[in-house]
């Protein structure tokens, strides 16, 4: 008697032979998806085919002005994937403390590379990067360094994804070949402070410390020039994709995912895996034709200090919607006061405008501005340092009369606070008063508000979101906690206020849905929402709630 042959579950029968097929198409999506059995018969069937195939989601378009860039290539639903893509080179962040070389955590030196010296995690990230050029090079050239301290930046790591980079040439020229088509604006930075320090801190560096001068004469076909040294730096700074680890950052840079364009309203979710691989997901749903945008520059920034940024660092000053609007969305985000009146810049794509409150007539120069936000923002960094309430309350008091509220300075300011109350020492959830629980509340609703304003649909900020609606759900359920325990609600009551919290939990972690990397900010909280939500479920369970 014959067997009864098991067909997997994600498979359909191949539109050539006949027979069960597991292999799909690629540009194929939903109930539409064709399997093939091999490449061949996927090649036979193509003329057949291709009139129904889907379309990619994207494709490159080309302009004088924006270079090449990315374009919806049909209707994109809200969270489709827009494309997957593995980065053609990576390394850790060119400004940085010493970390290990395989997985970027900070590193104390107590764990030497045999071969090279570079400092690591351990055995295991040392066979990792056996084969890296940073590796390979020293111990051939007999290259000396010494990292002296470990608590600081350190300058041989501006190098690392440099050397990564031009021995592609000879490990993988495919991959080289498509990092070196990527835009440098080499001719812009010649002759630059940019360009000398890049002589001096990693063409120089390089050559005479890492031992790049030596391996010239033993690799003479890979091309070590300064000139490809400054177009690779250039493409870096152009290209390059900053991924936030838990302790450190690291960079990377994508064939296709580099081509997007930068918008401080972007209409994309970039997600990371652990092997760097990138996902692109729609963030909204996107028109055919409407360009695929992401955002270069940080979102919890005004528009002033986002613009300089990109001019900086990218070389262009950005005119999206929310830079033309001084009002950024009605949020107030770089608004600052005179008097207890709005003052905004004239013109704000004019990085020297002239600030004017309208109602008092009082003007101020933009660099008197931008002096004076920049030492709000230095005094800001070491208020979150020390990480204390009540030097953030201070902070926010002290400000109060010259940023509105909803300042970008203010705004991070209070994201950090609603973190403090209830998770430091001096200020646990259990040891609240009423007034402090209150307090926690208002920041979190109020953050959760401001964010809607400048993001609505939770693309860039979705993780200021998520973390503003998971914080938000322990004062809410300390007081119900309370009122319950100490009778002043009835067990049906109190039922009914255990959803509030739910609710809020469950947002954070559906809005978090997607970050499946532990080793990103944005996995750790999702990890973190997500026992909470089961924790909670358990509770809510054990009072006899329904859910």
């Amino acid at each position: 008697m014959g067997g009864i042959e098991e067909i997997p579950d994600d498979s359909g029968t191949c539109p050539v032979c006949g027979k069960i097929a597991t292999t799909k198409c690629t540009g194929c999506t939903g109930d539409d998806q064709v399997y093939y059995c091999n490449r061949n018969c996927q090649k036979k069937d193509w003329k057949l085919h291709k009139s129904v195939c889907k379309k990619l989601a994207y494709k490159i378009g080309s302009s004088p002005e924006l270079g090449n860039h990315l374009v919806a290539n049909r209707a994109i639903k809200a969270g489709e994937v827009i494309l997957r893509e593995v980065p053609l080179v990576h390394g850790p962040s060119q400004m940085t403390i010493p970390v290990c070389l395989a997985c970027y955590t900070p590193v104390d030196g107590s764990y030497l590379c045999q071969r090279s010296g570079w400092p690591l995690c351990g055995p295991t990230c040392a066979k990792l990067v056996a084969k890296s050029p940073e590796v390979i090079v020293p111990a051939q050239c007999d290259a000396k360094f010494e990292i002296e301290e470990y608590f600081q930046p350190s300058y041989l790591y501006e190098c690392i994804i440099v050397m990564r980079t031009l021995l592609l040439q000879k490990s993988a020229p495919a991959k080289y070949k498509a990092f070196m088509s990527l835009e440098s604006h080499n001719e812009e930075r010649r002759g630059t402070p940019a360009w000398n320090k890049v002589k001096e801190t990693i063409i120089d560096v390089m050559k005479k410390t890492l031992g790049i001068m030596v391996f010239e004469a033993v690799c003479p076909e890979i091309d070590f020039s300064d000139e490809t040294i400054q177009k690779i730096q250039g493409i870096l700074e152009t290209n390059k994709k900053e991924i936030r680890l838990s302790a450190s950052d690291c960079e990377a840079v994508y064939a296709i995912a580099c081509l997007m364009e930068h918008s401080c309203t972007p209409n994309v979710k970039i997600t990371f895996d652990k092997d760097f691989s990138i996902t692109v997901r729609a963030g909204r749903d996107i028109t055919v034709g409407e360009h695929i945008s992401t955002m270069y520059t940080h979102a919890l920034w005004g528009t002033i200090a986002r613009r300089d940024h990109l001019h900086i660092t990218k070389n262009f000053w950005c005119t999206c919607p929310r830079c033309i609007d001084p009002f950024e969305f009605g949020s107030n985000f770089s608004t600052i006061f005179d008097d207890g009146h709005p003052m905004l810049p004239l013109d704000p794509l004019d990085s020297e405008s002239d600030w004017v409150c309208e109602k008092t007539g009082m003007k101020r120069t933009a660099q008197e501005i931008k002096l004076q936000l920049s030492q709000i923002g230095a005094e800001l960094e070491e208020v979150t340092a020390k990480g204390t309430v009540d030097d953030a309350e201070a902070f926010l008091e002290k400000y109060k009369k010259l940023l509105h509220p909803n300042h970008y300075h203010m705004t991070t300011c209070k994201h950090n606070l609603l973190q403090m109350y209830g998770r430091t020492e001096t200020c646990l959830i259990q040891d609240m008063d009423e007034e402090q629980l209150k307090r926690k509340e208002e920041l979190c609703r109020e953050h959760i508000s401001v964010l809607e304003f400048i993001d609505p649909s939770k693309i860039r900020l979705m993780i200021f979101a998520a973390a503003a609606n998971f914080e938000l759900h322990l004062p809410l359920l300390q007081v119900a906690k309370r009122k319950w325990e100490s009778g002043n609600i009835s067990t049906e009551e109190f039922r009914e206020a255990l959803k509030e919290p739910y609710n809020h939990v469950k947002i954070a972690v559906d809005l978090l849905v997607n970050e499946e990397n532990e080793n990103l900010p944005e996995g750790q909280l999702r990890l973190q929402a997500t026992d909470t939500l089961t924790q909670l479920e358990g509770f809510m369970k054990t009072v006899g709630c329904q859910l």
